[in-house]
């Protein structure tokens, strides 16, 4: 067995899902390269969201 189908074998044991790994490779690197960027602008809002929830609200004015 050569190392590349040991490392294959060896990815698919671990649970790796080899065929997403094939089917963006049949992507061009255009296609590959905006997949990321709308990737990347998701995890970056999420973040984002995530740090305006963790913020403390501002203290209430006291009522008058």
């Amino acid at each position: 067995m050569s190392p590349d189908e040991k490392a294959i074998e060896e990815a698919e044991r671990a649970g790796f899902d080899l065929s997403l790994v094939d089917s963006n490779l049949r992507l061009s690197f255009e296609q590959r390269a905006l997949r990321h960027a709308d990737a990347l602008s998701l995890a970056l809002e999420l973040r984002e969201a995530g740090l305006k929830h963790a913020q403390p609200a501002p203290p209430a004015e006291p009522a008058r």
